[in-house]
């Protein structure tokens, strides 16, 4: 009998430890989503077109890949998400590549504190103005 109780815990606790560790590994794989913006208008300012619809963008998304408008020139760029009201989500900075006729420029951003709603990409060449894109995260 003592035996038996004893196989039952040690059971128990090998099936929660391998929950918590597969927990755990899910949730450090990167997630990475390709915002493409080759067709979107480019506005200028902090508030989005709002003709277009919002890019949907996922929570657990931890690297974006950013096609920007076609013609835009590479070089340095600046990132930020924030709310409607501007308080800022997430800011950051990259450098964009032409490839194959397309300028492009990856930077990693957690969004994983955000709660599901509307938000504004902002990007803009480094002292130039902020072009502004509605997103959905959810």
């Amino acid at each position: 009998m003592l035996l038996a109780v004893a196989a039952s815990l040690l059971i128990a606790a090998a099936l929660t430890t391998w929950a918590i560790v597969r927990r755990q590994s899910n949730l450090q794989v990167a997630q990475s989503v390709v915002v493409d913006l080759r067709d979107r208008s480019m506005t200028r300012g902090t508030e989005p077109p709002p003709s277009e619809p919002p890019i949907e963008i996922g929570r657990n998304v931890s690297r974006l890949n950013i096609y920007l408008p076609l013609g835009t020139s590479d070089g340095p760029y600046e990132i930020r998400i924030t709310t409607a009201k501007g308080d800022p989500l997430f800011t950051g900075s990259a450098v964009a590549t032409v490839e194959a006729g397309t300028t492009s420029l990856q930077v990693d951003a957690s969004l994983s504190s955000a709660s599901p709603g509307l938000y504004v990409l902002q990007i803009r060449r480094v002292g130039s103005d902020w072009n502004s894109y509605s997103v959905r995260i959810g």
